[in-house]
C-alpha cells in the first residue's frame, strides 16, 4: 500500500471508504442515485474528484482527465468522477471534455468532507480538491492522493504510482487477444 500526498484529514490508505449517496451523471445521459457499496459491486472503484470548470487552464490539465480513462478499460475497476455540479452540468462536462466515467454529484460537498479534500478559496467559498482515492472491492482504500493547493505545478497524481497500487491489488490486467484465443 502506498500513500501520497495529502494532510490527515479524511481515510487513509488502509482504512476504510466512507459510505455516501449521490445522484450518478453518466455518459449516455442516465441519471440515478447510487452508494459506495453499489459502486463497488462489480469490482474496485477509483473515486476521482474534479472541480467543474470549463475554464481549464491548459491542455495539460484537461488531458489530466483523460488519464483516468485509461482504467476504464479493465473492467475490475469503476472510475467515478465527483463534483460540486448538477447531474446536467455534470453530462455537459462528460461531453466538454469527452471522458468515458460518469460523475456523482457532491453538491453540499458531503462526499468531499467526508473524503478529507475541503478548502476555502480565498478564505470563504467552499469547494473540493483534485484528489482520487483507488478503493478495493471490500472498501478499503487502497490508494490516496489529494492535490496541494498551497504548492504550484503538477496537480494531479502520477499515475504510474497509481498503476502500481492497482496491479498489487487486482494483479496484472490479462493481456488483450484481439479475438484470438
Amino acid at each position: 500500500m502506498r500513500m501520497t500526498m495529502g494532510g490527515s484529514d479524511g481515510p487513509n490508505v488502509g482504512s476504510r471508504a466512507p459510505g455516501f449517496t449521490a445522484p450518478l451523471a453518466a455518459p449516455d445521459g442516465t441519471v440515478e442515485e447510487v452508494s459506495l457499496s453499489s459502486l463497488l459491486d462489480d469490482g474496485a472503484l477509483l473515486l476521482v474528484f474534479q472541480p467543474t470548470n470549463f475554464e481549464l487552464d491548459s491542455f495539460t490539465e484537461r488531458s489530466a482527465l483523460g488519464e483516468y480513462d485509461w482504467f476504464t478499460a479493465d473492467d475490475r475497476v469503476r472510475v467515478v468522477g465527483v463534483n460540486r455540479a448538477r447531474p446536467r452540468t455534470n453530462q455537459e462536462f462528460v461531453d466538454y471534455l469527452d471522458v468515458t466515467y460518469p460523475f456523482c454529484s457532491d453538491r453540499d460537498l458531503s462526499i468531499a468532507k467526508s473524503y478529507g479534500v475541503t478548502y476555502r478559496a480565498l478564505g470563504v467559498a467552499p469547494r473540493a480538491r483534485r484528489a482520487c482515492f483507488f478503493i478495493d472491492r471490500d472498501g478499503v482504500v487502497r490508494y490516496r492522493w489529494v492535490g496541494d493547493r498551497d504548492k504550484c505545478g503538477r496537480v494531479r497524481p502520477q499515475v504510474q504510482d497509481l498503476y502500481e497500487v492497482f496491479v498489487d491489488v487486482l494483479g496484472r490486467p490479462e493481456p488483450d487477444s484481439f479475438g484470438f484465443t
